[in-house]
């Protein structure tokens, strides 16, 4: 049984709050998981409230990252995302890293290279739609694909493992690819089989998930198709924003020509997934309407708050439909 579960972006008339995990057990050396490849990785966002089993600090060639386990049989594997490179090595604590700071290097290469995520990674990202009419706030979708608002490179490039256009011998990436690629079978079956997890979760919270234009109870959570589309009317894209602010109102009408919906992080974890071609599935809540969009007749706040309940709720569920499903395919 996993314990409530939260995820949400932060409003934007509020402030963020301030986080701290420290791990309650310590491990020593021959406690760290076995570096067996085939399991699942979860990575949660800042709202998301869990306690792992047997937490441990995973040291990587980026810096730390604390890692647990969320089922019995080690097969799945959870990072809270602003709660797990920010570490005090001596203390073991945790604090909270804003988007700017979060280290996706040391995350992603600790959950995929470290402790063996190499099945696939299931992020949950809280979001804001950038298009209300047809991305209803309450709304769940799969991006299908991302556009970085200021492109930097997020890369492994520098480290003996990563190779240009392949994995050199004995590593783990190469930096030239294709990304949300279509034709890359690993990520389109990964997709499809998280989404068959997932889609009973409509009917059990019947009448309190608002479809997105392209979605249908058989597609859910993704949207127009299990593959991605060709142009923006048939794709679902995430527009990663800088941060750590939120966006101004002229902005998010210039990224409404180019996308859905807006997070701060997970384009660059999508991208470190790509290059160690490990399949990155995001699975995005959209708890709020963008700067300027929202048509409540009691504002953006009140409009987070009536949806508040079912986001947490359903964020709930689809942890605990993940878990279930791929630590069971394990055993």
């Amino acid at each position: 049984q996993l314990p409530a579960v939260a995820c949400s972006r932060f409003c934007k008339t509020s402030s963020p709050a301030f986080h701290t995990v420290l791990l309650q057990h310590r491990m020593s050396e021959s406690d760290i998981p076995d570096r067996e490849s085939g399991k699942v990785g979860i990575i949660g966002g800042s709202g998301v409230q869990l306690e792992g089993q047997q937490p441990w600090l995973e040291e990587t060639p980026f810096g730390p990252c604390l890692l647990s386990f969320l089922d019995a049989n080690k097969q799945v594997v959870f990072a809270s995302r602003h709660n797990c490179t920010k570490v005090d090595r001596e203390t073991r604590k945790a604090t909270y890293a804003p988007p700017h700071e979060v280290n996706f290097q040391a995350l992603v290469w600790a959950l995929v290279v470290k402790a063996g995520c190499t099945r696939g990674l299931v992020a949950l990202g809280s979001t804001g739609t950038l298009h209300p009419e047809t991305i209803p706030v309450g709304s769940v979708v799969m991006p299908d694909d991302y556009y970085m608002v200021h492109p930097e490179p997020v890369t492994f490039w520098g480290h003996k493992g990563a190779g240009a256009f392949a994995v050199p011998e004995g590593g783990s990436a190469r930096v030239h690819y294709t990304p949300a690629d279509p034709c890359n079978e690993g990520w389109i079956s990964f997709r499809t089989q998280v989404q068959q997890v997932l889609g009973p979760l409509l009917h059990t919270h019947h009448g309190r998930i608002p479809l997105a234009r392209g979605q249908t109870p058989e597609l859910w959570p993704c949207v127009h198709g299990l593959v991605p589309g060709s142009d923006i009317d048939s794709s679902l894209v995430y527009v990663n924003s800088v941060g750590p602010r939120f966006e101004t109102r002229a902005e998010i009408r210039a990224y409404q020509q180019v996308g859905h919906i807006v997070g701060m992080t997970c384009a660059k974890e999508w991208a470190l997934c790509e290059e160690l071609s490990v399949p990155y599935c995001l699975v995005c809540f959209c708890d709020n309407a963008c700067n300027g969009l929202s048509k409540h007749p009691k504002g953006a706040l009140q409009e987070y708050l009536d949806h508040k309940q079912t986001v947490t709720q359903v964020t709930g569920d689809v942890v605990s439909r993940i878990v279930d499903t791929f630590s069971q395919a394990a055993a």
